[in-house]
């Protein structure tokens, strides 16, 4: 068990190296969402905070030790948009039916009906690349200090007057993935 496992993190290790991960920082000039990266967490995405990334336990230290998941990371961005993760079946991208951005549990492609699954297009720069979403994507505050929501816009779905646009500024990422989120 232990050969499968340091073989399976050594070819995911190398998976992500060459496939073009990334993270996103927000980009909205003299806002309090400007420059904060975007995080996954509990099935959703906001901007600032910490993200739910998760190893079990039972894979043993090593191996999570390889995917610490310290910062939220991306994949694909041509049409779809999954996270950069080794759990087995992976953790696909859509806009819920509410607008909301949101990830698919593990090991499971379960998505809600009206979920919005493409519609994702991502840019290289110099420095920052772009990551887009057909209708926009906005940020909305949520209650107390938590982090600001991040949301698709859909047509037909009314938002909250307080959410922002912004612009998602994409890097590529060397940093280390997670298993999941």
């Amino acid at each position: 068990m232990k050969t499968f496992v340091a073989l399976g993190a050594f070819v995911a290790n190398a998976v992500a190296q060459t496939t073009g991960y990334f993270g996103v920082v927000s980009a909205r000039s003299a806002s309090p969402i400007h420059l904060r990266s975007l995080e996954a967490n509990g099935g959703h995405f906001f901007l600032g905070g910490a993200n739910s990334a998760y190893c079990p336990p039972e894979l043993g230290e090593e191996v999570c030790a390889a995917y610490p998941g310290n910062q939220t990371v991306l994949a694909g961005g041509e049409v779809t948009l999954s996270l950069g993760v080794v759990v087995p079946g992976g953790q696909q991208v859509y806009i819920a039916p509410d607008g909301a951005l949101s990830y698919t549990q593990p090991h499971s492609v379960f998505k809600p009906n009206g979920s919005v699954v493409d519609g994702w297009s991502r840019t290289e720069g110099e420095t920052f690349g772009n990551l887009n979403f057909v209708d926009g994507l906005v940020a909305c505050p949520t209650a107390g200090d938590k982090p600001w929501q991040v949301y698709g816009q859909l047509p037909g779905v009314e938002l909250s007057p307080d959410c922002l646009g912004f612009s998602a500024l994409t890097v590529n990422s060397t940093g280390a993935i997670a298993w999941e989120y």
